[in-house]
């Protein structure tokens, strides 16, 4: 494609089609190819661009990505009854309000970009790329969904290097990979000049790099589960959401949960998990579950049971520990809450939400709460989507954290991309803290993941059972990883060269402004 045509076609559709490909590398279409140059001609044009079209450019890229990748946003607002206006204007104003970060990315990395050396050029869009969602993770109350790491969600290989970069490390080498192949592909003379020719043979260096150092982390983890082991259970009773808390339905859900936890056992559980809010009632705060309590007599099994307390402050989205004899042993507080879903941030609107609001408003935990001591070993808790927060797990495996327990609910989203995508999530926490991760959720997709990122047992979605598994005693990472025991250090690397390049491209304008 000549430099005229593809200015042409850059003008129209471009961005938005380009936005919508990356989105296809996730769960449930998979198709993980297009991470590695979907955003190829995007890096191109905006380094051409001047800033303003190229921020409208990243605009529409942005809303591609996160109107396709989260349809599933309007697709749950009609399963809970909204109109269908209402649905896509919640559909439609989330995805613009994320493809904000989009726009100032390209936009910012169009000034930066007519500013640096060719040979800087796609190494400065990946740091800023590593930038942008390093900041969103840090300072914001929402979750990135702009990792390019999870664009590889299916090559664990590949995905190891985050053990030490953190959820920056791959995106940051698909990013160069991909503004790499489009400066040398689209530079506007034809034939691709040495410099970009060499950047691109770089950033594929890079990448194989990255996969045989991957390759080679994963060839230490155990074929097999050897030496002394214990036995998990994770519940997934099915439960239909838009009858969770009718009380005609209250007594079949106790029936159910308990059938599961009857059924025959090869062994003693050492630990039982229930999906988030499983107890189908209100729980006062800081006391144990009648019902879950005599299970826990019966087998001699801790449990960790999801409930809605109610406490001083108010209602919390909680985990409960049950000890064996069946006393209270602990609670965890949900941390980040749901906008619309478990608190309405503009008030006038609930009325127009239905049973998205069945709860009202819930109460956020503490920042920093006690783990759980369970014969697992230490094991911190992720409620719901948390664990799409990586500095959640990570502060949690840094305190000793050798488990993250995640309950949660995705019977809103029925059979959607949303259940896929929360689930893949869970192998990157797993990878980059070197941690198990069990995931016990009401409606699947339910699991057990290994700290290579392995996915050691599975229950699908839609199925109503329970997943007895097996975790090592052994600690095969008793120091968990680099990135947990350091933080974010390559994220805030990338912001640091940002605006050191930024303030020395400001340099000339100062000078001119104090000449004048």
């Amino acid at each position: 494609m000549d430099a005229p045509s593809f200015r042409g076609v850059a003008a129209g559709a471009l961005p938005l089609a380009c936005g919508a490909l990356l989105a296809l590398c996730l769960p449930r279409a998979g198709l993980w190819i297009l991470g590695w140059v979907a955003l190829a001609p995007l890096f191109a044009l905006w380094s051409r661009q001047t800033p303003r079209k190229a921020l409208l450019g990243g605009l529409a890229a942005g809303f591609g990505f996160h109107g396709l990748a989260f349809y599933w946003i309007y697709s749950t607002c009609r399963f809970a009854g909204l109109p269908r206006s209402l649905a896509a204007g919640a559909w439609a104003a989330l995805a613009l309000i994320m493809a904000l970060d989009w726009a100032a990315a390209a936009g910012a990395g169009s000034w930066l970009a007519r500013r640096a050396p060719e040979a800087a050029r796609p190494w400065l869009w990946a740091a800023l790329w590593s930038a942008m969602s390093f900041s969103i993770g840090r300072w914001t109350s929402r979750p990135s969904a702009d990792l390019l790491s999870y664009t590889q969600y299916a090559h664990p290989a590949l995905l190891q290097m985050d053990s030490v970069f953190g959820p920056e490390g791959l995106g940051f080498i698909v990013a160069a990979f991909n503004a790499a192949l489009g400066l040398a592909l689209w530079s506007g003379g034809g034939r691709p000049s040495r410099t970009a020719a060499l950047n691109l043979a770089a950033a594929a260096l890079l990448s194989s790099s990255a996969w045989a150092w991957g390759r080679e982390q994963m060839s230490r983890a155990p074929e097999n589960l050897s030496g002394p082991t214990l036995a998990v259970e994770l519940l997934q009773p099915n439960v239909n959401q838009y009858r969770k808390w009718n009380a005609a339905f209250v007594r079949g859900i106790w029936n159910d949960l308990e059938g599961l936890l009857a059924q025959p056992r090869r062994r003693k559980p050492a630990l039982i998990v229930w999906p988030e809010s499983a107890a189908p009632r209100l729980v006062a705060d800081g006391q144990s579950i009648p019902e879950a309590a005599a299970w826990s007599r019966r087998l001699g099994a801790f449990q960790i049971v999801g409930a809605v307390t109610l406490g001083d402050r108010g209602l919390y989205n909680s985990a409960i520990l049950i000890k064996p004899d069946g006393s209270f042993g602990g609670v965890y507080h949900k941390r980040v809450l749901v906008p619309f879903g478990e608190y309405v941030p503009i008030p006038i609107l609930r009325r127009w939400i239905g049973i998205l609001d069945e709860l009202g408003n819930l109460t956020p935990g503490a920042t920093r709460q006690p783990l759980f001591q369970t014969p697992l070993g230490t094991v911190g808790v992720a409620v719901c989507y948390e664990m799409v927060f990586p500095r959640l797990v990570r502060q949690d495996a840094a305190r000793g954290a050798r488990v993250i327990v995640n309950i949660t609910n995705d019977g809103w989203y029925k059979d959607t991309w949303g259940p896929y995508q929360h689930f893949m999530a869970s192998r990157f926490r797993a990878i980059e803290n070197r941690v198990y991760v069990l995931r016990a959720a009401n409606t699947g997709i339910s699991g057990i993941v290994d700290p290579w990122g392995r996915i050691l047992a599975e229950m699908p979605l839609g199925k109503n059972g329970r997943l007895d598994a097996s975790i090592p005693v052994a600690d095969p990472f008793p120091n968990r990883s680099f990135y947990a025991r350091h933080g974010d250090w390559f994220g805030a690397l990338c912001l640091a060269l940002i605006l050191a390049w930024s303030a020395l491209c400001l340099i000339p304008y100062a000078l001119r402004g104090n000449t004048a």
